[in-house]
Order: C-alpha cells, then structure tokens, then sequence
C-alpha cells in the first residue's frame, strides 16, 4: 500500500506535539468535505463509495499511528499532507480493484478473459497527446504552399524526387530541399507545445 503518512517531507521531526484522537477529529472535520471532492475528482465522479473509502482509510490510519503515539501535529502542512494521502489511498484502491477484477472477471467463466493492462488511463492520455498532434499536423498542412502540396502528394504516391523535380520543372535536389522544409514545417507546429 502507499504511505504518504510515513517519511512525509513536511513532517515537523522531533519536538513537535503528538497528536490526539480529538486532533484527529477535528482535521476530520475540517477538511472531510474538501477531501470527498479531491477524492470524487480522483474519480471523475463515477465512485464516490471509494472516495469515501478513501477518506475513510486515511483517517483510520491516522487513528492507528495515534495510538501508537507516531503522529504529530503538521500545523499549517495537515490540508497537503491530507490530500496526498487521500489521493495515494485512491490509487492504492483502484489498484487493488483491478487486482480483484483480473482475478475474478464478472460474466460467463467460458468466455475469454479481457484484462485492461492501462488501470490507471496512460492510454487514454497517450491517445489524447495523439490526437491533438494530429489536429496540429492538419494546421501544420493547410499552412503550407500549394507548390508544397503538390510535392507532398506525389511523394505519397511513391514517385521519386527526379520524378517530381522533371513534372514541376525543378532538380530532385531542389525537391528533397523543398521536402526538408515540409518535413521541418511540420516538425515545428506538432512539437510547439510539448
């Protein structure tokens, strides 16, 4: 499991005062309802029971490490240090479910098992980076010369730069010149924000 309770950088050391259920209680109070929403976010809305099992979890926790005298008070640092925590419980939450699933998919034990290998959205995300890279490489096109264009739908049809250069009246040279500007042209407005 995760722990943003131990080794925390904004732990205060020694010398700071131990905490008590009742402290434990009051942060509880103070920040559960801003902690569902960090939480609810974490899950786009869609499981707010594991938000709260979230929360939940990281305020048992705390109980735990208080009785066995470990915690102390982080003053002003409780509002980050409770956010990570809830946000590592989460994770941790997620993980464990995807666990459960691969072990135990729902459905006809006869039907071949599908295991979604990305439990955490990296594809999602790759495929969003793809997507707007795309659309920068449709604006990068319409930039472009209409000499340009002729040259990049020959080379799409598989003719050579001596070909194109005798159908346009210039040198193979000057068309692979005209290519490394496309090319770079293109580079450019797919690469601007990354």
């Amino acid at each position: 499991m995760t722990d943003a309770l131990a080794d925390d950088p904004d732990d205060p050391g020694e010398g700071a005062r131990v905490c008590t259920p009742s402290d434990v209680g009051a942060q509880y109070l103070q920040h559960h309802e801003w902690l569902r929403e960090v939480a609810n976010r974490f899950f786009d809305g869609r499981r707010p029971d594991m938000a709260d099992e979230a929360i939940g979890l990281v305020f048992a926790h705390l109980l735990e490490l208080v009785e066995e005298q470990k915690l102390t008070d982080r003053g002003e640092g409780w509002r980050g240090y409770l956010r990570r925590a809830v946000l590592n419980r989460c994770v941790d939450l997620v993980r464990s479910e995807k666990k459960t699933q691969e072990r135990f998919p729902p459905g006809d034990p006869e039907q071949p098992r599908v295991i979604d290998h990305d439990p955490l959205g990296e594809h999602v995300a790759a495929e969003d980076v793809a997507r707007g890279r795309q659309e920068r490489l449709n604006t990068a096109v319409e930039k472009l010369t209409e000499r340009q264009v002729t040259i990049l739908r020959y080379v799409l049809n598989g003719t050579t730069n001596k070909q194109i250069g005798e159908e346009l009246g210039i040198t193979g040279q000057g068309v692979g010149d005209q290519l490394k500007t496309i090319i770079k042209k293109c580079h450019e407005e797919v690469t601007r924000d990354d």
